[in-house]
């Protein structure tokens, strides 16, 4: 092979990634590829600072490849425009080794930024939490996100937070939307497995598809804004406390998803397999779900499985359609439609419902017709 001389052998030679100064076998290592970077983890202490070392010099749209067990000392800031993948769902962990307020998140969430951040990815890796503290595990502050094929594990806090309030309790003044999650596995959460937080009306128009969510310490599912997301297709089972709290429903879709042992250890208090707030126009729909507590629950609790808990203004519209019910005592109500201080319309339908003690009550001004 001929010699490469002058400016491209420079060229080259400056492509050559540099070892850690003095460290004759790093913990981890960073390699250039081609579109990206590789770091290897090897389950020591420097991990997670070769790896935040590595994201932060990176440049926009790499594709940021994580190999082996990263023990951090602190939790992992993502910039946007970029992808986060590892080698497979359980072959790369990013493992909680110290006291943090999470594992992964946005650098718009973190730095306390005004606007949301750009698109990222994060794909095929697990994150895991040592159950102590309110280390929540995911948290964004992007549209157009995507977090697919992640397990999330043994979280303090939430297991994946979408959020449009910052670090330090601040508010964006733009929206973030269009995001997705996707085939997902949450479980061991010691707050909500999934958490959408909007105290405006930002964090709309996303999909929460074909994920678990297993024995969160409260709701598997917990959305302060649900306004145009689809959530659908979820395994939602032994969760603590209510199944899908969606607020402020305007066009959205619950669809398939299977709720499981919703609440069924608590011994007092009202739990909800499906419940949330309406909106006053576009109408939404619930339908197709299967809601079952059918190992029984503690007595002096009550359960109802799918419930509209108020109207925020004006007429809110509902579809309640093609749901399978399964209670397990007679203090349980299948359906609870309550339009507090305005107006419901429900079309209501194709239920199937057992081992409940109410079929269907209503308060304030509800029209609940079989539909057209």
């Amino acid at each position: 092979m001929p010699l490469v001389r002058g400016r491209l052998a420079a060229l080259l030679l400056a492509a050559i990634p540099l070892s850690v100064a003095g460290c004759s076998a790093p913990s981890a290592s960073v390699a250039q590829r081609p579109g990206g970077l590789h770091v290897t983890c090897a389950d020591t202490a420097s991990d997670a600072g070769r790896l935040q070392h590595a994201i932060d010099t990176s440049q926009p749209h790499a594709v940021i490849e994580i190999s082996g067990t990263c023990l951090l000392d602190h939790g992992i800031v993502l910039l946007a425009n970029r992808t986060y993948t590892g080698d497979g769902r359980t072959a790369t962990v990013l493992r909680q080794d110290a006291p943090m307020a999470y594992v992964m998140a946005s650098a718009g969430y973190v730095r306390n930024g005004s606007t949301t951040g750009a698109p990222l990815t994060i794909e095929q890796l697990t994150v895991s939490c040592t159950g102590q503290g309110r280390t929540n595990g995911i948290v964004v502050l992007n549209w157009q996100v995507e977090v697919q094929q992640a397990d999330v594990t043994n979280c303090g806090g939430s297991g994946i937070v979408d959020t449009s309030q910052t670090a330090n309790g601040g508010s964006i003044t733009n929206t973030s939307v269009n995001s997705r999650f996707s085939d997902n596995f949450i479980t061991g959460s010691g707050a909500d497995g999934f958490e959408v937080i909007d105290n405006r009306n930002a964090v709309t128009d996303g999909y929460l598809t074909d994920n678990q969510i297993a024995s969160s310490g409260k709701a598997a599912v917990a959305m302060e804004n649900a306004a145009g997301w689809n959530i659908s297709g979820n395994h939602l089972y032994n969760d603590a406390g209510n199944g899908i709290v969606a607020g402020r429903l305007f066009g959205t879709t619950i669809s398939g998803n299977f709720i499981e042992d919703f609440a069924s250890r608590q011994a007092s208090g009202t739990w909800y397999g499906i419940t949330g707030s309406v909106q006053e126009g576009d109408g939404s729909t619930i339908f197709g779900n299967s809601v079952f507590n059918d190992l029984g629950e503690r007595g002096g609790a009550r359960h109802v499985y799918i419930a509209i808990l108020k109207v925020n203004s004006g007429i809110g519209r509902v579809a309640v359609t093609g749901n399978v019910i399964a209670g397990a005592a007679r203090t349980d109500v299948a359906l609870s439609f309550d339009a507090g201080a305005h107006h419901l319309v429900v079309a209501s339908s194709g239920n199937v419902i057992s081992g409940v003690g109410t079929l269907t009550q209503h308060s304030g001004a509800v029209r609940i017709s079989p539909g057209n």
